[in-house]
């Protein structure tokens, strides 16, 4: 298990939630401690390098519509928290 996906485990258990496919948009917010309008902005900016397949900005989430409601992979919240803490590392943030 990577370091990353720990942490996302730790935080699942703080609020309370269970380890699933994928997670609604309050649920992501409520984890992330950011609010709606934040979370919009990650999913709407969110692009894939045309090359490597890794998103452009690394603050961004990749997310799906599932019967008209948005979902986050639970792998992409793992890879969420390992980009950024990677980035911030890298650039001495």
């Amino acid at each position: 298990m990577q370091a990353s996906e720990s942490v996302f485990k730790g935080m699942l258990k703080v609020a309370g939630l269970p380890v699933r496919p994928s997670y609604r948009p309050s649920e992501v917010c409520a984890l992330f401690g950011i609010s709606s309008r934040q979370f919009s902005r990650m999913v709407c900016d969110y692009e894939r390098h045309p090359n490597t397949g890794a998103p452009l900005d690394p603050s961004t989430l990749y997310s799906f519509m599932l019967r008209k409601e948005r979902r986050v992979p639970y792998s992409e919240m793992v890879d969420y928290i390992q980009r950024n803490d990677t980035y911030e590392r890298n650039n001495g943030i």
